[in-house]
């Protein structure tokens, strides 16, 4: 059954509505016996209005990320950012963050990055749980180490996820994520760089790279 999560989307609203509920849920005291009802229904109602927006209307789309947005503000999270990932990612930004992944906006990156000489080597485009974001080496020239990185072009954001990355144990990673997992996370990936190991032999590098990334 199609629950609408594939037409998620977020704009100001979506985002005004999201705040509103998180406002209320500030508001929300066990303790107090005579606004504790009226706060909660409150939290509900933008909650569920924000669902509306979100999912396009779609009633039971509209429900499940009321109860991901109710269920993340009583886990206490506050930061819209997160929120918004919760309620459109289904939770893959929460762990990117338990793994110190750091998403920035393509002008802070560029501005971190931009004069890094060397060549973008790309390992797949359609990693994550949205299948969509793209994995690169970036190499200098004559080198064989190099910064990896992530692009998420739902969010238009990168995550640097390791800054001296050898190319072999990148390409290790890659053949093992994509026998065990080809929409892996970007923290996943590169916990698998991090383990090391040798660079994959050609015919199991053959095998993978027929894998549709």
């Amino acid at each position: 059954m199609n629950d609408g999560t594939d037409s998620l989307h977020w704009d100001p609203l979506a985002e005004r509505l999201v705040a509103l509920s998180r406002n209320a849920h500030r508001g929300v005291d066990r303790h107090d016996e005579i606004d504790y009802w009226y706060r909660l229904g409150q939290r509900n109602a933008y909650a569920h209005a924000a669902g509306v927006v979100i999912a396009r209307g779609v009633d039971s789309g509209a429900f499940s990320v009321a109860e991901r947005l109710t269920g993340a503000l009583a886990d206490g999270v506050a930061e819209l950012a997160e929120l918004r990932s919760v309620v459109l990612d289904f939770g893959h930004r929460s762990a990117d963050v338990e793994a110190g992944l750091t998403w920035m906006g393509p002008a802070t990156f560029h501005a971190q990055f931009h004069d890094a000489p060397g060549i973008d080597h790309d390992f797949g485009m359609r990693w994550g749980a949205n299948g969509d974001q793209r994995l690169s080496l970036r190499v200098p020239v004559g080198d064989d180490r190099g910064t990896l990185y992530a692009y998420d072009p739902t969010w238009d954001e990168y995550a640097v996820l390791c800054r001296e990355a050898s190319t072999a144990s990148v390409e290790g990673a890659f053949a093992r994520a994509v026998q065990s997992d080809i929409h892996m996370s970007a923290a996943s990936f590169a916990a698998l760089v991090a383990q090391g190991g040798p660079a994959p032999a050609p015919a199991i590098r053959a095998a993978a790279m027929q894998v549709q990334l």
